[in-house]
């Protein structure tokens, strides 16, 4: 049985920030369409969770696919 890793390499937080940004944006965009057109108020919790949701997925997945093989 692996050792489950407790911190992330430098590589798989750098992949983990270009797909928030990239994942992230496109979220903001579909959930805060509205608001970034100037017609509602901006939420920033949906906002952050927006960034926040694809990183922690990705850094998920790929740990727990490093750990288990």
């Amino acid at each position: 049985m692996a050792t489950p890793r407790k911190m992330p390499s430098r590589s798989e937080l750098t992949g983990a920030l270009k797909t928030a940004a990239v994942v992230g944006s496109v979220l903001l965009l579909i959930n805060q369409y509205e608001a970034v057109m100037g017609q509602m108020e901006f939420n920033l919790t949906k906002a952050i969770l927006s960034y926040c949701v694809p990183f922690s997925v990705y850094l998920y997945g790929r740990l727990s696919v490093a750990s288990s093989g």
